[in-house]
């Protein structure tokens, strides 16, 4: 009997270290979304499919949109007595530096992702492997970019969409205060605003990235503001809200107010697709899996400090109508296994000399 439950034991631990030993090593990823939120799910599914090619094991946390949740999954995972091998984590809430502390003092390497630090922060926590050891690096996407492409297709449709001379009032609804991919949307949205001598901000207000506070903001603004022919918005969610406020007020999304939006979710391709919205911009939600990509890199002996500490690349692309249908017929329910990760890996593909994240080359 003894020697039964020796054996059985033994069975168990080989089997145990020949499943462990299949992943080359191991990512946790605390995404501060919420588990049924579309752009983390499709952010999580492009993370997964890179992670299967790469042999990564991969963990996806959910902090729920709960910038304390963020922190509380944070030490859960550093006080493990098996921890990953990565922790990769966002600027969500400006909450990294917090959680770069923590998995510093664990002695866990840590990944910034989709949103990098502030220069404000950056102050206090210092360069990438300068005071936080273990801090290896950050990749986030050029937002100013997004906010750029966005507010400029938008205005340039309204310029040929109504007659000639018609005044553009435009009305901005932000994510939030404080989160860097925000500000930095804003930034770029105003840039654009201020090379269109017709078009003039009525408002601008931060819709939390939320659809219904953005439908009750956008009820109240186009009952105050009936002049508003233009809006842009900084995701996607928000501009669904808008919409449907724009139907209550008796207008067409599309026709009698130029809507723009940002993300990839299936509703907004088959809508870009369709003219509902005027203008989109997409292919950030790779950003988790291209931060996979380098720490495989990494992993593998080639460190990506000769490409910088800190990479903010043009992953965002402005979709045509064309290219949203395309985009829906290659990545039909969040399917991104037919991208070959190993391409964009400098380890996996010698030749590559630079880092090539753009959205746009997944698409060709």
């Amino acid at each position: 009997m003894i020697m039964t439950r020796q054996l059985r034991a033994l069975t168990m631990t080989v089997a145990f270290m020949l499943h462990t030993s299949a992943w080359a090593f191991s990512v946790t990823f605390i995404s501060p979304g919420r588990h049924d939120e579309a752009y983390w799910l499709s952010a999580t599914q492009a993370m997964q499919a890179a992670a299967e090619q790469l042999d990564i094991q991969l963990e996806v946390l959910y902090a729920e949109r709960d910038a304390q949740q963020m922190l509380k999954l944070a030490r859960q995972v550093a006080q493990r007595s098996h921890k990953p091998d990565y922790l990769l984590i966002v600027n969500e809430k400006l909450a990294a530096p917090a959680m770069l502390d923590i998995a510093d003092q664990a002695g866990i390497p840590s990944f910034v992702s989709f949103n990098g630090l502030t220069d404000t922060q950056l102050q206090a926590t210092g360069q990438p492997r300068q005071r936080l050891k273990h801090w290896l690096g950050s990749l986030s996407p050029d937002n100013t970019l997004a906010g750029t492409l966005t507010m400029q297709e938008v205005l340039d449709s309204a310029t040929r969409h109504f007659p000639p001379g018609t005044p553009l009032h435009v009305l901005m609804v932000a994510g939030d205060r404080a989160t860097p991919a925000s500000v930095e949307r804003v930034a770029g949205a105003r840039q654009a605003l201020a090379t269109h001598p017709t078009a003039k901000l009525t408002q601008l207000v931060y819709g939390e990235w939320e659809h219904k506070r953005a439908m009750q903001q956008g009820l109240w603004l186009l009952q105050r503001y009936p002049e508003i022919n233009v809006i842009w918005a900084a995701n996607d969610e928000m501009a669904f809200g808008l919409e449907e406020a724009i139907r209550r007020n008796g207008k067409q999304a599309g026709r009698q107010v130029l809507l723009s939006a940002i993300n990839n979710s299936r509703q907004a391709m088959n809508e870009r697709a369709q003219g509902q919205l005027t203008a989109l911009a997409a292919g950030h939600f790779m950003t988790g899996a291209w931060s996979l990509v380098m720490l495989y890199d990494y992993q593998h002996g080639r460190d990506f400090a000769d490409e910088g500490l800190m990479l903010q690349p043009p992953i965002f692309s402005a979709m045509t109508t064309q290219q949203a249908q395309h985009f829906i017929q290659r990545f039909a329910q969040d399917n991104f296994r037919s991208i070959h990760f190993k391409q964009f890996s400098r380890v996996g593909n010698p030749a590559l000399q630079h880092y090539a994240f753009r959205f746009s080359s997944l698409l060709n």
